[in-house]
Parts: C-alpha cells; sequence; structure tokens
C-alpha cells in the first residue's frame, strides 16, 4: 500500500534527470515544482472542475455557512437546531449515531432529562444566540433539535428529535454545567456547547429533504451527503 499523500509518477530517464537538474539549478524542491506543475495542469484540462473541487477539498462551502450561521441571529418559530451525528468514543469503543443516541436515551429515562455535549462549532454558540434560545425556552416556547445519521439504517437524513430545556455554551471545552447527569459512557468528557434534553425520541414525521440551511438556503439533504454540515440551524424549505 502506497504511503498517504505520496505519488509515484513514471517518466523517461531523459526527463527525470533534466528535471532533477532544473529544479536544482532553480534552488527548488521537486514537491514544489510537481504541486505547480499538477495544479496547472487540471486548471489547463478544466478550470471549472478544478475550482469545484479545489472549493470542495479546502471545505470553502463548510466555512460559509459557518460565517453565515454565526452572523446570522435571528431566531424564527420555525427553526431547529441540526446535529449530524458521526461515532463517538465511549470507553474506548466506537459508537455510531445510532448507538450513541440509544445510550442518550437510556440516560434521560433515569430522571425524565439528560445533558448532550457536541464540540463541532469551534468557538461555541454565540452568546447572544445562546440568551435567545434560554428565553424562548422560559417563555414557554418548544426549541427542537434534529439528529441526523448516516448508517446502514439512515441515509444522511433525520433519525431523531428532542426538546431543549436549556443550551450552556463556552468558549472553550468545560464539563457539564450540571454535575453528572449525563450518560456515564462519556462521564469526564469536556465540550463547548451543552444541551440539556428531553423526550429523545425518533423522529418520523421530518426528513432532511423537507429542511434548507436556515442562513444560506442551501438543502440539508444535499448538504450532509457532501459530509460538509455537522451543527447548526434549519428550516422548513418554502
Amino acid at each position: 500500500m502506497g504511503r498517504q499523500n505520496y505519488m509515484t509518477i513514471t517518466v523517461s530517464d531523459t526527463v527525470q534527470d533534466i528535471f532533477s537538474e532544473f529544479v536544482a539549478e532553480k534552488g527548488i524542491t521537486k514537491t514544489a515544482a510537481l504541486n505547480d506543475v499538477l495544479e496547472m495542469y487540471m486548471l489547463a484540462k478544466d478550470e471549472d472542475l478544478y475550482l469545484k473541487l479545489k472549493k470542495k477539498y479546502l471545505h470553502v462551502e463548510e466555512v460559509k455557512t459557518m460565517i453565515a450561521d454565526r452572523d446570522d441571529l435571528q431566531i424564527n418559530d420555525t427553526d431547529f437546531i441540526f446535529m449530524k451525528l458521526g461515532l463517538s468514543s465511549s470507553s474506548g469503543n466506537l459508537l455510531d449515531g445510532e448507538e450513541t443516541i440509544a445510550v442518550y436515551i437510556q440516560d434521560e429515562a433515569k430522571r425524565g432529562y439528560t445533558w448532550f455535549s457536541t464540540q463541532s462549532l469551534f468557538f461555541g454558540m454565540s452568546d447572544a444566540r445562546v440568551k435567545q434560545y434560554n428565553d424562548k425556552i422560559k417563555s414557554g416556547k418548544p426549541v427542537r433539535i434534529l439528529f441526523a445519521i448516516n448508517n446502514e439504517n439512515y441515509d444522511n437524513d433525520i433519525a431523531f428529535s428532542a426538546n431543549i430545556e436549556e443550551i450552556f455554551s463556552a468558549k472553550a471545552p468545560v464539563s457539564c454545567p450540571d454535575s453528572t447527569n449525563y450518560p456515564d459512557e462519556f462521564h469526564g468528557e469536556l465540550a463547548r456547547i451543552w444541551l440539556k434534553l428531553s423526550h429523545i425520541q425518533p423522529e418520523t414525521q421530518i426528513t432532511a429533504e423537507m429542511l434548507k440551511i436556515t442562513s444560506t438556503g442551501r438543502s440539508l439533504k444535499q448538504t450532509i451527503s457532501d459530509s460538509q454540515y455537522h451543527f447548526g440551524y434549519v428550516s422548513f424549505k418554502k
């Protein structure tokens, strides 16, 4: 098996000798020269495809969506918080999204709620957004979270939902704000965002295809299928 980030290129001995002497005289490395050559080749062959792929691998759309989510502080009654569940670690074992939710459902059954944590936003949720959500909850209006899963049972689709009873966020990872009232499997975990959840249940009425990312209008289904969105704010398409 080839080493990661290494590429083998076969050329004639003459071309290889000329190339070696050329980069030596120019004082540049073969790696730097080949990077330039490969980029110029792709630009020459299909500029649109090259730029599309470069945006994909630089996660440009993901960053644009994160910035839009951060700047869009208006919370509507039809908005949901969204989380795509990937793999999580519990006592050295990897759990997929469905298994992770099962752990939280079991913990909720102990006391009627559980605290769910995520590191998906690098600086946590903005103070203004946290206040808006918590004020909305205190006023008696529902705030819900939708969980998407991609495994053998769910094809990048909404699988579970829950009510949010409280939101806590910090700029740096912190322990649960409510002692140990979260799954034993994750005790000791630090996170920037903690959500107090109740009524975690399978979601049978809402699908990812019905939703858009509120700040950009992009299709949620398409975006999460491209693995470009893991936590944010969504609403129904018009």
